[in-house]
């Protein structure tokens, strides 16, 4: 009996071992799995980050595709100015007998179209009131969107001739008007 006694004393002290490795089993993989936890969270963080970064450089190519698409078109219809303005040219110095014939309405049409064309990109005449010959109206100088080639007699800063038409492209100044500005003479 005095054995028995010994053996369910080592088998309950054995037991009590086996209990409290156990625990501290359970307690590291209860630690571990915190650790993972955390681990996880982590990386599931820096992956949202990520596609957020990702999502964030297709919006940042797609606007240079634009700004450059827009930029080129840009540039090419600076260079077309030249040609719209010689075809405005030619049409307003026509003369009557020029404007009864085939080719000049041809030209014409020729020049809606491409007016048509490019106000379809965007271009728009920068809107200008010159003063009338009773010296009334007139649109007031504006150095963001007016270049003066010339001054003359008149109501200060007030436009009273238009030399050369301007464009605004996308809100955007492409070319300025070139205008006659008036000027006061001081008084001496």
């Amino acid at each position: 009996m005095k054995k028995q006694k010994e053996d369910n004393q080592n088998n309950t002290h054995d037991d009590v071992i086996s209990q409290a490795t156990k625990k501290a089993e359970v307690q590291e993989l209860q630690e571990e799995l915190a650790r993972v936890k955390v681990d996880h969270e982590d990386i599931r963080n820096q992956l949202k980050r990520a596609v957020a970064d990702y999502q964030n450089l297709e919006k940042r190519i797609q606007e240079a595709r634009g700004e450059l698409s827009s930029w080129a078109n840009a540039n090419l219809i600076i260079k077309i100015l030249p040609v719209l303005d010689h075809f405005e040219k030619a049409i307003k110095g026509a003369s009557e007998e020029d404007r009864e014939s085939g080719w000049f309405r041809g030209v014409e049409l020729a020049l809606q179209q491409l007016q048509a064309v490019l106000a379809d990109e965007g271009l728009e005449e920068i809107e200008i009131d010159p003063v009338s010959s009773h010296g009334t109206g007139g649109t007031r100088f504006d150095p963001s969107l007016h270049e003066a080639v010339d001054t003359k007699d008149g109501d200060d800063n007030i436009i009273l001739e238009i030399v050369e038409k301007g464009y605004t492209l996308g809100g955007k100044v492409i070319k300025p008007a070139k205008v006659v500005v008036g000027r006061k003479e001081l008084l001496s």
